[in-house]
């Protein structure tokens, strides 16, 4: 059991490694509101990774630190999105992290691995809320202006018009099946 639990560790800072990631991808561009945010989001994972690593031995955590320094490697390639898009992009990211931690939670029977998940996913929440929170006070909006945007749909309320079901559906066999009189005639 100890080997499943060292591994649910090395997963959890690899996928916080790349929450981590993403974060500073954020620091490097948008408005400085925004950059302050995500410089303390990352910083906040850094830490939050040390303390899940320092749970494993020495050799264990020389293991997931390689494992580490290739994530990094492979994701500094990536391009990164548009300035915008960052916080979106995060909250899709923690809200993955969530359904991920509450999925182990329900599935793993083990009282030391349902603890520890369940602690992942109370990290998780608090980030998201963070993360909701300064989503909701930029308004919700992306810096792309509202005439390039399709207009909203406006719904008219008042009866629908009366168009027959087609013969050849499954409504309308259904309709005949009921044993009720069909509009259609």
């Amino acid at each position: 059991m100890k080997e499943l639990l060292a591994e649910a560790i090395r997963f959890t800072a690899s996928r916080e490694r790349s929450s981590e990631m993403l974060y500073r991808r954020g620091a490097m561009a948008g408005e400085v509101v925004q950059r302050s945010f995500f410089e303390r989001l990352a910083q906040e994972r850094s830490r939050y990774i040390d303390a899940l690593l320092q749970q494993l031995s020495q050799r264990e955590t020389a293991d997931s630190d390689a494992w580490g320094a290739l994530a990094r490697a492979g994701s500094s390639g990536e391009r990164t999105t548009a300035p915008f898009n960052h916080l979106h992009q995060a909250l899709l990211d923690k809200r993955f992290s969530i359904d991920l931690y509450a999925t182990f939670c329900r599935s793993f029977k083990e009282p030391s691995l349902c603890r520890f998940f369940e602690a992942a996913l109370a990290a998780a929440r608090r980030e998201f809320k963070l993360i909701t929170a300064e989503y909701l006070k930029g308004g919700g909006r992306s810096e792309v202006p509202a005439s390039s945007r399709p207009p909203r749909r406006s719904h008219q309320r008042g009866e629908l018009p009366h168009r027959p079901p087609n013969p050849h559906s499954q409504l309308f066999f259904a309709m005949q099946d009921c044993g009720r009189q069909s509009r259609i005639g």
